[in-house]
Order: structure tokens, then sequence, then C-alpha cells
């Protein structure tokens, strides 16, 4: 942004010349993706078809007239993204933990693809205005008062670890990530448990059980053996499409390529019959049998 704005100013400049001024070959996808990134921010804006210009803001950043206009545009520029002004609210005056973002960027319906980027863009860009000067507070979520991590009490201290079937809810760094009390569904080496409503697992230290069911009350929770659980309600892999009809004993799933060709087809046809006979055989249905 620096060499845009020594050689441009605020003049409107051409988006692959800049894409060039700013390290990149040409307006390439990363190029592109960088010079969004400095308007996300702020610090550019479009100036035509195919132009762009430094902002206001980005100036004050580089020939600020004092140490305060400085960092009153950076941390404007840091919080000009929406998401990030979200995450400023629920964690203010300090860099939250990587899991508490990641969780609770799950828990907002974000695309799980999307959210490690996220998740790492905001605590950068925290690093960033902290290292230079401009942040409100220099503390982070690891240095806000003791370690209580290693710590038995709190709110599950009489109910101890989380169980099946415990109304929970889940604090990282100091923050409520579940919006409500939550039911656990599964727990994992005694160190990771599972949510209704959610796949991600969450470490055991940062669940607390407010709830836990009398013996005999309601129903009793439903286990799945783990060999049952790859197969049932198992997402069928990208570029196959599946059927599953169910029996009285149980699901049945035969999954195939999309693109399956006539020929394959044909083929695929001796294969079922055949299959249709050895299943016959081993339920003991004689007629089924040619």
């Amino acid at each position: 942004m620096a060499k845009i704005e020594k050689l441009y100013r605020q003049s409107p400049v051409d988006r692959e010349v800049a894409a060039k001024l700013i390290g990149y070959s040409g307006l390439s996808g990363p190029a592109s993706k960088a010079l969004a990134a400095l308007a996300s921010y702020g610090l550019v804006e479009r100036a035509g078809k195919g132009e762009m210009r430094v902002t206001t803001r980005a100036r004050a950043i580089l020939h600020p007239d004092n140490l305060s206009e400085r960092r009153q545009s950076l941390l404007a520029a840091a919080f000009e993204p929406s998401l990030f002004q979200e995450l400023r609210a629920r964690w203010p005056d300090m860099i939250p933990p990587e899991d508490g973002i990641v969780t609770y960027l799950h828990w907002q319906g974000f695309n799980q693809s999307a959210i490690r980027p996220a998740m790492k863009a905001y605590r950068d860009t925290l690093l960033f205005i902290e290292q230079e000067g401009a942040n409100e507070s220099h503390g982070t979520a690891e240095s806000q008062g003791p370690d209580m991590s290693g710590a038995e009490g709190g709110k599950n201290a009489a109910l101890g670890k989380a169980r099946v079937g415990d109304l929970v809810e889940v604090e990282i760094g100091g923050t409520l990530i579940t919006p409500q009390p939550v039911r656990v569904r599964a727990v994992m080496d005694d160190a990771w448990v599972f949510v209704e409503g959610s796949e991600t697992g969450i470490e055991m230290e940062n669940v607390s059980v407010l709830e836990r069911p009398e013996a005999g009350e309601g129903k009793a929770p439903p286990t799945l053996p783990l060999e049952e659980a790859k197969s049932v309600g198992a997402a069928t892999p990208k570029g196959y499409r599946s059927e599953t009809f169910d029996a009285d004993e149980g699901e049945i799933r035969i999954t195939w390529p999309s693109n399956l060709s006539l020929q394959s087809v044909e083929d695929m046809k001796d294969w079922l019959e055949l299959l249709k006979r050895r299943i016959a055989r081993r339920a003991g249905d004689v007629g089924g049998q040619d």
C-alpha cells in the first residue's frame, strides 16, 4: 500500500498496476485477494472501472499528523470488517484464543472451510495493532489473570466431568460460546465432548455441567457403537450418489459414482443379481434363488 501511495498519492491507479506494486506479477487470483483485503480494511477504494485509489484513512496511517491520529486510523481499519466488529464485541480489549473463535464461528453457522482463515486473519490483525502500539489493551486471553485451567473449581466441580445426557454450557477464554445450555450426546477418550446440534468436539476443560439427569429420570441416553457410527447417517462422498432402504433389521445403503457409464450399469446388473442370491442364501430364503 505504501508503494502505491508513494507513486500515486490518492489519484486513481489501474488495479493491475497496483497489484504489481505490492509484489505480484499481475492481476492474478492471489493479487485480487490481496487488493480485496486492503479494501475490506478501508485502505483502498474503487475509483472507476478497473481502477482504485488509496483512501484518506490509509494516508493518515502512513503520514499522520501525530501518534493519536495514526492510532485511531489503525483501529478504524482493523475493525472495518463487520465480522471483526462482531468478534471484538464478544471479546473486547483482548486477543481471544484460537479455539474460542473457531467454536464461536462454528456455532454461528460459518462455512467450515472459512472458519480457520477468518480466525487467523482476526488474530493476525489484533497482533499487528498490538505490535504497532495501537491496541486498546495490551492484554491477551492468555494473560488475563492467574491461570486457573488446572483447577477443579467452577460450575462443574460438584458434578465432575461431563457425561452423556448432561446439560452443559461451553466457555472459552472467559466467554460463553453456546447461546444456551446444550445436551451432551457423546464423550470421546474422556477428553472431548460432543453436544447436540454440533459435529465439532469441545475440550472437556471448557465444558461446565449445569444439570445431570437423576438415575431413572426420563429416557436413558442412547448409545451408538463406533462401528455403527461410521455408517449411520454417513455423508455421501463428493462425486457419488446413494440410495438407502430401511429394512426392519437396519439400513441398507448402495453408493455409486455419479458419472457411471451405460456399460458399467449393464455390468452392475449381473453383480446385483449375484448379490441378491447371496443375501437370500444367507437369510435362508430359498425362494429367493433361481
